[in-house]
């Protein structure tokens, strides 16, 4: 994904506002523990990839169940950081910690 000096900007904001959100909207029994660990903002801001860790659940229902609320998530994120336009929100399994334990 290409990125600008403006979307690491946007991507750390992001990273922080977050964790707080997905607390707000799920519980841990639904998502496990979950871990943000990474998230990546296509230059042109419209693409927001945010990568995850879970313990203790499924990672495809963590995924199922952040879909599920993903449209309130992305309203909270537009008001907080006042974007101009809307952007794409996708949650991503973080595939560099399963690689890890598999050593």
């Amino acid at each position: 994904m290409k990125t600008s000096p403006r979307s690491h900007k946007l991507a750390s904001i992001i990273g922080e506002l977050l964790p707080p959100l997905v607390e707000k909207f799920l519980t841990p029994n639904q998502v496990g523990f979950l871990t943000i660990t990474a998230v990546e903002v296509s230059g042109d801001l419209g693409l927001i990839d945010v990568f995850i860790n879970v313990m203790g659940a499924n990672s495809k229902d963590a995924i199922k169940s952040l879909a599920k609320v993903t449209p309130k998530i992305r309203f909270e994120l537009l008001k907080k950081v006042q974007l101009r336009r809307e952007f794409i929100l996708r949650w991503k399994i973080d595939q560099g910690r399963m690689n890890m334990d598999k050593f």
